[in-house]
């Protein structure tokens, strides 16, 4: 009768055991929460594809823009650079072909000058060698004048005498003025040579307006990540910790 009772018994306890390792293994495959994929997020790897094409092409175009300004800056400054080198050719020659205008007009005016100094010094020399010539003459037809005046006892006599001294007088003065009118007229003043005049340099010439820097490519802008849901995370959340009490209870 005793082992009877203790079979029941027996496989009581062993029903109960396997019930609570049956509940257990199915407490522990229980399915675990996954994160939801909100459309927000497909959308932004879209956006973002398209930004990355987007930003390849802008950077295709920044270089076009930079390159185009820069060819744009150089003919500017080469074109600057011509004209500003023409006008400094043309005033520095210009200056040259002054000087030497000036440099012959002056050397001209002096060699005139020289030239009328020296004849005119002749001239002069000459008129002063006729005049001495004359003075003399007279100074000695006076002497002889003095002399027969002196020893004259009558009025014949006396008049003699100053008759010969005019005589000897007017002599000297025609022979005086055939020797001036053989010289000319005295030299004349030389006509002084056109002279170059001021210099007048041509003017600076005008720097040309820089050209205007066209408006850049714009850069696209890169759209905005979404936020992880607030859903997708209290359901990781509770998955953690479910796994983590089943794991406590197996041990």
């Amino acid at each position: 009768m005793k082992t009877k009772k203790f079979v029941p018994a027996t496989v009581l306890s062993v029903g109960l055991i396997l019930g609570s390792a049956s509940s257990a293994v199915a407490a522990n495959s229980s399915p675990k929460p996954t994160p939801t994929v909100s459309a927000t997020a497909s959308t932004y790897e879209a956006q973002l594809a398209d930004y990355k094409i987007a930003l390849a092409a802008y950077e295709v175009e920044k270089a076009k823009y930079a390159a185009a300004w820069k060819v744009t800056v150089k003919q500017y400054e080469a074109t600057w650079k011509v004209t500003l080198d023409k006008y400094q050719a043309d005033r520095k020659l210009l200056v040259e072909q002054y000087k030497i205008a000036m440099d012959k007009y002056q050397s001209a005016w002096k060699s005139s000058g020289e030239q009328y100094q020296a004849a005119r010094n002749a001239n002069h020399a000459k008129r002063e060698a006729v005049n001495a010539t004359f003075q003399l003459a007279v100074v000695r037809a006076q002497a002889a004048f003095k002399t027969a005046i002196a020893v004259a006892v009558t009025a014949d006599q006396k008049t003699a005498a100053a008759t010969a001294r005019n005589v000897a007088i007017s002599a000297a003065t025609s022979a005086r003025k055939v020797a001036l009118d053989a010289l000319g007229a005295e030299v004349a003043r030389p006509a002084k040579p056109n002279s170059p005049g001021k210099l007048v340099l041509p003017a600076s010439p005008i720097q040309p307006v820089a050209p205007i820097k066209p408006v850049a490519p714009i850069k696209p802008v890169a759209p905005i990540k979404p936020a992880t849901s607030a859903k997708s995370t209290t359901s990781l959340k509770s998955g953690n910790a479910d796994n983590k009490n089943m794991k406590s209870k197996k041990k």
